[in-house]
């Protein structure tokens, strides 16, 4: 095949495609990293209600505990 037929590699071609491949890798692991820093955000946040709801519970607990032994 010559150069410029179909299918033919344009020069300089295979080291343009790398180029592309590596900068959508990049885009790709860029996007992952962002979903997951999203998803730990959601995580930490739902820990931060589940603490306050279990200290409200022990709260609770206390004060029930105190009233008894009245």
């Amino acid at each position: 095949m010559a150069e410029g037929d179909t299918g033919g590699v344009r020069s300089g071609g295979q080291t343009q495609a790398d180029a592309f491949s590596k900068r959508e890798a990049a885009n790709e692991d860029f996007y992952v990293r962002q979903k997951e820093m999203e998803k730990l955000a959601a995580l930490k946040k739902k820990i931060d209600e589940h603490k306050k709801h279990l200290e409200e519970l022990e709260k609770n607990v206390t004060e029930t505990m105190a009233q008894g032994e009245k």
